[in-house]
């Protein structure tokens, strides 16, 4: 498992400092004050010295779509949030795809006790909308306390970053609502997640092409779709996806929750998924603790997903691992779309049972090779059929 060090957010006592009350804005909720946090950030974005910081501070500012884009004279920007940033509910204004939009910037902190409301509920029966927090080409990029509720689609969506740190921070959007994913990556390296809560509509976390070194360590989950890595490999965005390294220690998935962790890939992919590791994670009354999906087919619209070819999974091991899954669906599912597509899948020390104690848990398995051992599978895992197992009570241990 690789550790990363967390990134500092130390600010200078002496460094400029730029409030974004002194550049207009009013905080009362209904006046638009996008144009005075433009003002504060291109003073500190231009401000002479190693490191500036804007302020934003407790009061609830109404933000029309906006763009903080770099690059930046400072080499490190430090936002601090106290109160709290919302949306403008008019749809009209989201024509360029984006709310918050930070860009082109090395060494990035936003901090604070603030929160960012995506105020999407709106948009949620249409599921149009925007992610919340979009964060592009940043090196350096820390997120730390903050609360980020209710987007139009994601809370915060992350492309072309490397060294990212992301602790103690909350996410929240009703377990019904569309779309709205917690933290989506892609194209982004060096990532570490720590210490958070997410509870939403869709992926806690969604992990996507061109990933690599990402830790996530002491993360609760849950309502939500778990963490997942893919979907990869869709035919109809060219079918070659890539994704390494990563790493999920010690996270809850609590109910509610449909999926615990979680590969999904299309048929007629390429690519690979290797060196991934899940260990000392705990379900409770998930319906689907662990799932291999190399037949993902979202809203059964599968036309181009009928390939022979399948983005190739290897060096998966889930280590210490166990809890409750709920409903009929197997605990355990890996399903695999053909003969040489799933290598070197390890379960060492994983026990789960159905919540209803009246049912028994169950796994299926298709086209994998791997091995299990002081697990709920007691058996080489070379099958190419579905074979269930059924747990007694003291098998739970974790």
């Amino acid at each position: 498992m690789v550790i990363f060090s967390s990134l500092s957010s130390t600010t200078n006592a002496t460094s400029p400092y730029f409030d974004v009350m002194d550049y207009g804005a009013v905080g009362d909720g209904k006046t638009d004050d996008s144009q005075a946090f433009l003002k504060a950030w291109n003073e500190t974005c231009k401000a002479q010295s190693p490191d500036a910081t804007m302020n934003i501070p407790a009061k609830t500012f109404l933000v029309n779509p906006a763009k903080f884009w770099g690059p930046c004279v400072p080499t490190r920007i430090n936002i601090q949030v106290a109160g709290q940033i919302i949306a403008n509910t008019d749809q009209s204004l989201y024509s360029n795809n984006y709310w918050l939009h930070f860009a082109y910037l090395g060494g990035l902190t936003l901090t604070g006790s603030g929160t960012i409301d995506g105020q999407g509920a709106g948009s949620w029966p249409e599921r149009k909308g925007v992610a919340a927090l979009q964060l592009f080409s940043i090196t350096d990029l820390e997120i730390n306390g903050l609360t980020h509720t209710n987007p139009q689609k994601a809370h915060i969506s992350m492309t072309g970053c490397n060294g990212v740190n992301i602790n103690n921070i909350t996410i929240s959007a009703p377990e019904d609502s569309p779309n709205t994913d917690g933290i989506d990556i892609g194209y982004s390296s060096h990532i570490q997640i720590q210490n958070s809560k997410i509870g939403t509509g869709d992926d806690c976390i969604a992990i996507s092409t061109n990933c690599s070194f990402i830790n996530i360590t002491d993360v609760t989950c849950g309502p939500g779709h778990g963490i997942s890595i893919g979907s990869l490999g869709n035919p109809v965005y060219g079918g070659y996806d890539t994704v390494s390294e990563i790493h999920v220690r010690s996270c809850d998935f609590i109910g509610k929750n449909t999926t615990g962790v979680r590969i999904k890939t299309w048929q007629g992919g390429h690519g690979e998924v290797r060196n991934i590791t899940y260990e000392y994670n705990k379900f409770y009354d998930i319906a689907r603790p662990i799932v291999i999906d190399q037949f993902y087919c979202p809203d059964n619209a599968c036309q181009n997903n009928t390939g022979t070819s399948a983005v190739a999974i290897s060096d998966v091991s889930y280590t210490n691992m166990g809890g409750t899954s709920s409903g009929d669906d197997p605990a355990i599912s890996l399903r695999c779309g053909d003969k040489n597509s799933c290598n070197n899948i390890v379960l060492d020390n994983v026990h789960i049972k159905n919540s209803d104690s009246t049912k028994p848990a169950s796994a299926d398995c298709l086209n994998v090779k791997g091995i299990s051992s002081h697990a709920m599978l007691l058996l080489q895992l070379k099958l190419i059929a579905v074979f269930v197992i059924v747990l007694n009570e003291d098998q739970l241990k974790y």
